[in-house]
């Protein structure tokens, strides 16, 4: 994901000031292309950190002077007590990382570099690279976005009705850093869209989301690539069975991750072959381990003995007299052997890492709830005859 061409982000700069007093936090604004720097809105973030109680937060503000110098003083300078600043530009903002107060610190001085701001990408120079990770799980993918957004002009772009739509039946969104200047937010049920502040640089922007394989062999999705793509690159941590194939993209290359595991991948890159990416990525995944047909019928046998047991009980308890299921031997030596198959199956499976330790854990404790059942419906006649055995005695 790393260009050698990308652009550099003037970042901001906290140093110690010893020409200022101990508890002060001057604030400096570096205009990019701005005349005015006088009077622009900056708000200090104060959070006092604290286990037993939790954090706290509250907020000063201050506008610059003519030099573009706001100044906060007195401010506490224990270690507990961590602080970040924000210039708001018209509806641009721009932001420090988290800073303390060192022991040796009088004051501390604060460079914010803040540029001109536009919603219109006409004459902007943008582009962005995308990876798609897809970690499987027992029932479902992981999948995590990152989507790498570089901005080659001298002006910062807020981004406007930019959506990006997820596949479809995704659940359990989260995003990275839902309040850092350039982000990724929640725009309805459907996706996410573009928020904030893209200044000059680059900008990382993750998001994951689960889609559920919903007991298939085979899934397919898809994936926008909205705003000026110039690479793509798709990654898939695998079972042995698995198979990965993106529309229009070559062959997946086998490697191994740092655990060992097999993994798929496969990339393009649009701006060295300097042809155009397409609306959207196309993803299939094949070869998905699902559950064994014979398991399916030996836990819905175990689950007609289980009901049998049920009304057994209840009669029970209505004083009535017990009556067994209607499976006769032979249906529950069929059972039985069927179980025995899945159970060998399924450690099998689980050996391979075709399945994991969760579906493999649910799966053998059903399989061995229905052997025990499978017992307690043993008649009486079939249970193993004691045998006599004679014993001599000399004399």
């Amino acid at each position: 994901m790393n260009s050698p061409h990308a652009p550099k982000i003037p970042e901001p700069r906290i140093t110690a000031a010893a020409d200022l007093p101990r508890g002060d936090i001057e604030v400096r604004i570096a205009p990019k292309g701005l005349e005015k720097i006088d009077d622009q809105e900056v708000t200090l973030s104060i959070t006092k950190q604290s286990i037993e109680r939790g954090n706290i937060d509250s907020t000063l503000t201050a506008r610059t002077d003519m030099r573009g110098m706001a100044r906060f003083s007195a401010q506490a300078t224990e270690t507990d007590y961590v602080y970040s600043v924000t210039v708001a530009v018209g509806e641009a903002r721009y932001s420090t990382e988290q800073f303390q107060f060192r022991p040796s610190d009088q004051g501390v001085r604060v460079l914010l570099p803040i540029f001109k701001g536009t919603k219109d990408l006409e004459g902007l120079l943008l582009l962005s690279r995308t990876m798609i990770a897809i970690v499987p799980q027992d029932d479902l993918f992981a999948i995590d976005v990152l989507w790498r957004i570089e901005n080659f002009s001298e002006v910062s772009w807020l981004p406007e009705n930019v959506f990006f739509q997820l596949p479809e039946g995704f659940e359990a969104l989260t995003i990275r850093d839902p309040k850092a200047n350039a982000r990724f937010e929640r725009a309805d049920e459907q996706g996410v869209k573009l928020a904030g502040t893209f200044a000059p640089g680059q900008h990382d922007l993750v998001l994951r989301f689960h889609l559920p394989t919903e007991g298939k062999s085979e899934r397919s999705f898809s994936f926008p690539t909205t705003l000026n793509v110039g690479m793509v690159r798709v990654l898939m941590d695998s079972a042995p069975t698995m198979d990965l194939k993106v529309q229009g993209f070559p062959a997946p290359e086998e490697t191994r991750n740092a655990s060992g595991q097999r993994r798929l991948s496969v990339a393009r890159d649009f701006l060295g072959e300097k042809t155009r990416s397409p609306e959207k990525v196309e993803i299939k995944i094949s070869g998905i381990p699902t559950p064994a047909a014979g398991r399916t019928v030996a836990v819905g046998i175990a689950a007609a003995i289980a009901l049998a047991g049920i009304s057994q009980t209840l009669g029970r308890r209505r004083k009535v007299s017990p009556t067994r299921s209607n499976l006769s031997k032979e249906d529950r030596e069929r059972a039985s052997e069927l179980l025995l198959e899945e159970l060998i199956n399924l450690e099998q499976a689980f050996k391979q890492g075709t399945i994991g330790r969760k579906t493999h854990e649910q799966a053998r404790r059903q399989l061995l709830e229905a052997f025990a059942r499978l017992g307690a419906e043993r008649d009486p006649e079939d249970a193993p005859k004691p045998t006599k055995r004679v014993v001599e005695v000399d004399g």
